[in-house]
């Protein structure tokens, strides 16, 4: 009876095992493609230097931000241990608003944003096709933006660009599939508050 336990007991530790390495996907690479929303510029006040030269008082003001959101390439190496990963990415985001001061409608703010950034990410599930991660990113995002007053007026278009150190917290991200599969990732910075794309994972 006791050598029939001690069997099973082995035989159900291996079992176990062998299911958790199976279900390890072993792939080292992922590649990924994103679209994000709600970037920073959407929430941090719009002073810049060219704003502050047009208008030394500072006091314009922003009204009806769109955006239509950013796109981001992203190349992710996995550990062995198939748990920690970095990476770097490289995106594209834009907006657009009216800019008033003192009340007088002055022209309309357009901005485009590049950044490149590393990155670095905790896979803390790993099961199958269900992957779940947090992480961070920090880079460099360089804009340029053009202030085009109306039609009417007789003033000149305005240029000028913003330099800024970026970042990225990711919360939570969840990853549904093997070799090919969607994810979704939630934090705030540079791709945004929400973070949806596809990824291919290789060997």
């Amino acid at each position: 009876m006791k050598r029939l336990l001690l069997i099973l007991i082995i035989a159900f530790f291996s079992q176990n095992s062998f299911s958790q390495d199976y279900y390890r996907s072993y792939d080292h690479h992922d590649i990924m493609i994103g679209y994000g929303q709600f970037i920073p510029d959407q929430f941090k006040s719009v002073k810049s230097s060219m704003l502050n030269d047009l208008y030394p008082d500072r006091r314009y003001v922003r009204d009806n931000y769109s955006s239509i959101g950013t796109i981001f390439f992203t190349y992710r190496h996995i550990f062995k241990n198939e748990l920690f990963m970095w990476g770097i990415t490289a995106g594209i985001s834009n907006s657009k608003s009216e800019i008033y001061n003192v009340g007088q409608f002055e022209g309309e703010l357009k901005r485009q944003f590049y950044t490149v950034a590393i990155e670095w990410e905790y896979r803390y599930v790993n099961q199958g096709p269900v992957q779940v991660y947090s992480g961070l990113g920090l880079g460099f995002t360089y804009a340029t933006e053009t202030l085009t007053p109306p039609s009417e007026s007789s003033k000149s278009e305005s240029a000028g660009n913003i330099s800024n150190i970026a970042y990225q917290v990711n919360v939570a991200g969840v990853r549904l599939g093997k070799k090919y599969g969607g994810f979704v990732e939630l934090g705030y910075g540079y791709k945004g508050i929400i973070n949806v794309g596809f990824s291919v994972q290789l060997f």
